[in-house]
């Protein structure tokens, strides 16, 4: 793929309206949100990946959103149920 020559003009300050600076602001956020992002990959079998696919789209939020929203509460439940028992031993 060729490069194309960009030739960028700086334009100084502007005011924008409410709806484009609310963008500019969310995609500004969703790009320094990339910058701290870790990429992780792991293999499933396909009938794992469907029935994940498949409850992803009852929820109706993308299969990967769906694992990282699974495995986040899925942790979040595991470190609740081990500090639990712990407070229970201490008692």
């Amino acid at each position: 793929m060729k490069k194309k020559d960009l030739k960028i003009e700086y334009l100084g300050q502007c005011e924008l309206d409410e709806e484009i600076a609310a963008k500019v602001d969310r995609m500004t956020a969703e790009a320094d949100a990339e910058l701290d992002e870790t990429r992780i990959c792991f293999r499933w079998g396909k009938e794992q990946l469907k029935v994940v696919k498949k409850a992803a789209d009852c929820v109706g939020v993308p299969y990967q959103t769906f694992l990282k929203m699974a495995v986040y509460q899925q942790a979040l439940d595991v470190l609740k149920d081990i500090k639990t028992a712990e407070t229970k031993s201490v008692a």
